[in-house]
């Protein structure tokens, strides 16, 4: 009964007992131990194979050292002749996934010195994966994947803390967002809204704190700042980024940014003081034309107040183009008045959030060896897809298509590694990394979607190749003919 008891205790909690005999240094543990880490602990050796901790993840690597090591030396009294012990680490499975584990250990002494340690290993996966969780909800926004509107004042109240650094809080929102909402459609609104954080995370630094506030407005912390002079630069580099055009039914649609500066501590020591200044100095920049930037100065609080520009926008969350790409996809270009500008936008979104140099479409409409470019964005100063993918690029990634469980595709981590005459036409065209998805209607190749990263070598993960046929499988059903009759009709001509 004790022998049942126990079994179901450890099964209920999924954790397994473990003891080491330090002087042997031969491990013994129960059989739910391999079960749970899905892997062998050594038996022997097994001092040495803590200390180098192979199978822990590096991030928790030295403090899972350091542990051992301090009860391998330590000392104790021979009135406390027990210690125990407390870790959670990462451990990696027999697939080379990571686990979370909580070890809880008791060490006893003789004689001063560690001889024996014995605890249980349990599962804890699946908690730390529920507080990331709830962490993320709490500290994102769902809609971007900034911070949220209550967490960035807490994070920027830390930054600001230390009153010997000075940093800058920007305030920006959209100039005639409005316009947009009303004449495309809220869900492309989303997509702009998407599209600037995507700028924004492309455009200030890792350190930097990013929120997002709330419909077209954000806010930006950068931290210790040499000058404004600094600080201003980047708003105007924002600009040139953000500044764009969309076309609707022969009505153009201009959208800019609109930005406020505050300094810390120099106009403020907490964030509802500098924001409250920031958005001042945002007031301004409106009255002077908008796309423009403004720092704060004394007073600006007692102007008019700024006239709103914003428009509620229906939740969206940011994550549902990974969790589920194929619904996402379909909802936002059909529920928009502009189905190629969603395509676009998507494109443009897909293309930051990935961190690629160029994605594209195109169609094969006259077969697979004269495609037509139909969407084609690119970052930089690097060639466009229709003139990088000419006659010999097409040839070698054709000759690389295979068929997989998600779809056909072509794809190289690594185009250095190819051939010599392979890699000659890659490294023509400044492509180190790419990967496409053919369009396939039955058996006929009628177009591709694809990326080029022309920087580095990368391997392609799961996200990017379902995001892709997702894409593809979009553009085989419904879209190719639609854009067509809407691209002929706008211009009668195929670039947008």
């Amino acid at each position: 009964m004790q022998t049942d008891s126990y079994r179901l205790a450890t099964e209920l909690n999924d954790m397994a007992v473990f003891e080491w005999d330090i002087p042997a240094d031969r491990l013994d543990y129960d059989e739910r131990l391999p079960i749970i880490i899905q892997n062998e602990l050594p038996r022997e050796n097994v001092k040495e194979h803590l200390l180098k901790a192979r199978l822990v993840h590096p991030d928790n690597r030295i403090e899972f050292r350091n542990q051992v090591n301090r009860m391998l030396t330590m000392k104790t009294q021979r009135s406390a002749p027990f210690q125990e012990f407390n870790l959670e680490f990462r451990i990696y499975t027999r697939n080379r996934y990571f686990i979370w584990v909580r070890v809880k250990y008791r060490a006893e002494f003789v004689d001063g010195e560690a001889k024996k340690v014995t605890g249980f290993l349990q599962n804890i996966n699946s908690f730390r994966q529920e507080e990331s969780r709830l962490k993320q909800v709490i500290e994102r926004d769902p809609m971007t994947g900034l911070y949220s509107k209550t967490h960035a004042p807490y994070l920027v109240n830390q930054t600001i803390a230390d009153k010997s650094r000075t940093n800058a809080l920007l305030v920006l929102d959209l100039d005639n967002f409005k316009s947009v909402n009303d004449k495309l459609g809220h869900l492309i609104g989303d997509a702009v809204i998407m599209d600037m954080a995507m700028n924004l995370k492309t455009t200030f630094r890792k350190t930097d704190i990013l929120g997002h506030i709330g419909g077209d407005e954000f806010m930006v912390m950068m931290k210790d700042i040499n000058s404004p002079e600094v600080v201003v630069q980047k708003c105007i580099q924002l600009r040139d980024i953000l500044r764009r055009v969309y076309q609707h039914e022969g009505e153009e649609v201009s959208v800019s940014a609109s930005i406020g500066i505050a300094l810390a501590p120099e106009h403020g020591e907490d964030y509802n003081l500098l924001f409250t200044r920031a958005d001042a100095a945002l007031a301004e920049s409106k009255r002077q034309g908008k796309d423009t930037e403004t720092i704060y100065r004394e007073g600006m609080e007692n102007a008019e107040e700024r006239e709103t520009d914003n428009a509620e926008l229906p939740t969206q969350n940011f994550r549902k183009m990974l969790s589920n790409p194929m619904d996402y996809i379909f909802e936002m270009v059909f529920h928009s008045k502009d189905t190629s500008l969603a395509v676009q936008l998507l494109l443009q979104i897909f293309a930051k959030y990935f961190k690629v140099h160029r994605a594209y479409v195109f169609w094969h409409v006259d077969g697979p060896h004269w495609p037509r470019i139909l969407f084609d964005y690119v970052k930089g100063e690097y060639l466009k897809a229709e003139i990088a993918h000419d006659p010999p690029l097409r040839l070698q990634i054709r000759k690389r298509y295979r068929n997989t469980k998600k779809g056909r595709f072509s794809e190289c981590a690594d185009t250095s590694q190819l051939t010599e005459r392979a890699r000659r036409e890659f490294q023509r065209r400044n492509i180190c990394s790419y990967i496409q998805c053919a369009v396939m209607d039955g058996e006929n190749f009628i177009g591709s979607v694809g990326f080029d990263d022309c920087k580095k070598a990368r391997t392609w993960t799961k996200e990017e190749h379902e995001i892709l046929f997702a894409f593809s499988e979009i553009m085989r059903r419904f879209l190719f003919g639609q854009i067509y009759f809407e691209m002929k009709k706008r211009n009668g001509r195929w670039a947008l």
